[in-house]
């Protein structure tokens, strides 16, 4: 059982790259978009509940297996951020590097609210920083998006 939760937890291991593993998560969330996931804004809305509540779960048990906080291993967490940063936009080249590099970007710098979430329990705190990191750059994005289809 702990195999698989580790598999998961981690993307198929990517977390267990030395350098930048948050990064190559984030990398793996975007080919996920991109490869599988419609434009159809019920799925995608209805797809970033689950990779929410997906990514909790098995937070929560690798955090039991690595017993840390929030291990670098952990990367599905990345995969949830990207999602939220790249839903109901476009699907195309800009909106992917943008909502890879402002998703990185807030979650490494960690501004205001994103920083004390983090410190939440559990698979909880793990995730939810990186959806807030989602949400803003997605934000940030629909705006972008806007004025160049005005």
């Amino acid at each position: 059982m702990n195999k698989i939760i580790i598999f998961f937890s981690s993307v198929a291991y990517l977390g267990y790259i030395k350098r930048a593993p948050g990064t190559f998560g984030s990398l793996a969330g975007v080919l996920f978009w991109i490869f599988f996931m419609p434009e159809s804004a019920l799925v995608q809305l209805c797809s970033l509940v689950a990779i929410f509540f997906i990514s909790i779960f098995f937070s929560s048990l690798a955090e039991d297996i690595y017993k840390t906080k929030d291990d670098h291993r952990i990367v599905i967490d990345e995969v949830a951020g990207m999602w939220f940063s790249l839903a109901l936009l476009p699907k195309n080249f800009l909106f992917f590097l943008l909502g890879f590099l402002l998703f990185r970007l807030l979650d490494i710098k960690k501004p205001w609210i994103i920083k004390s979430v983090q410190d939440l329990k559990g698979g909880f705190g793990v995730t939810i920083d990186d959806v807030i990191a989602g949400i803003f750059a997605n934000f940030i994005l629909q705006i972008v998006n806007f004025v160049l289809l005005k």
